[in-house]
């Protein structure tokens, strides 16, 4: 009889301490202030497109996202520190891959220079930003990485005199539709969701040239997370690519001409 007793009470510590664990892991996600459709603000907390996705694949592997809301360098700064797990729309790179396990990607972003075509010399090229035309200001992310080709143009003098780095996307957008720059670097979907969100005038703004597309991932903290860890994060990814319950949460966001998906996994751990 004792030793049923003591097999019962081993037992019932084990689930209290299973149980425990489980409502202790949390992965703490940097966010943006504002970045619709991705990551949205509103009076009754956050949503968009990325935090769902992250939120759900929390659930998957028994785990709780906390939201830390925070511009796109400090984050990095936090993620170097060890205060923060993961983050977002990151563009994959051998020299981040030192520090971060890419699980996804969640999104194909696809990055055009943004203005108004009546507003600015006519340019047909990235290349001619490098040369004989320059638009004076053009708004991006500080810190934002599009691709070897761009990182190249983006060195040399013509085109570097002109870019202008600003520390989230919100105050980039308010910059251009206040006119206090000429063009901005911005995600097609971004774009098309700013111009549905506000007034008629934004409409003038157009995607005039492509900068960069590719998958961009969920930048997980190799200093914070196990291997074991990163490994049941990178599975549930795909189990829940496989059942189709990302592009459920997807569809939710579907707007016109910059068709949302979540291309196939290809994790770099």
């Amino acid at each position: 009889m004792y030793n049923i007793l003591l097999k019962a009470t081993m037992l019932t510590l084990l689930l209290i301490s299973s149980l425990s664990h489980a409502a202790s892991c949390t992965l703490s996600l940097g966010i943006e202030t504002h970045f619709p459709p991705h990551i949205i603000k509103t009076k009754n907390g956050w949503s968009g497109l990325s935090v769902e996705l992250m939120q759900r694949l929390a659930v998957e592997v028994g785990c709780e996202v906390i939201l830390i809301e925070s511009p796109w360098r400090r984050s990095m700064r936090l993620i170097a520190q060890g205060k923060l797990d993961v983050i977002s729309h990151l563009t994959f790179s051998p020299e981040r891959q030192q520090r971060f396990a890419f699980i996804g990607p969640h999104h194909l972003e696809h990055i055009y220079l943004v203005a108004d075509p009546a507003a600015i010399p006519a340019v047909t090229s990235l290349e001619q930003l490098t040369q004989d035309v320059d638009l004076t200001d053009i708004a991006m992310l500080d810190g934002a990485y599009y691709g070897e080709h761009f990182a190249t143009l983006q060195a040399q003098a013509g085109l570097r005199r002109q870019l202008v780095y600003i520390g989230n996307n919100l105050d980039k957008m308010a910059l251009l539709k206040a006119g206090r720059v000429n063009a901005v670097l911005e995600d097609l979907s971004v774009l098309r969701y700013w111009q549905a969100d506000k007034t008629s005038t934004a409409g003038r703004f157009q995607p005039l040239l492509e900068v960069h597309q590719g998958p961009v991932y969920f930048g997980f903290n190799k200093a914070t997370l196990s291997t074991e860890q990163l490994g049941q994060l990178a599975n549930a990814w795909q189990q829940l690519h496989r059942s189709g319950e990302l592009s459920n949460i997807v569809s939710r966001y579907q707007q016109r001409d910059s068709e949302l998906n979540v291309p196939p996994p290809e994790p770099h751990l």
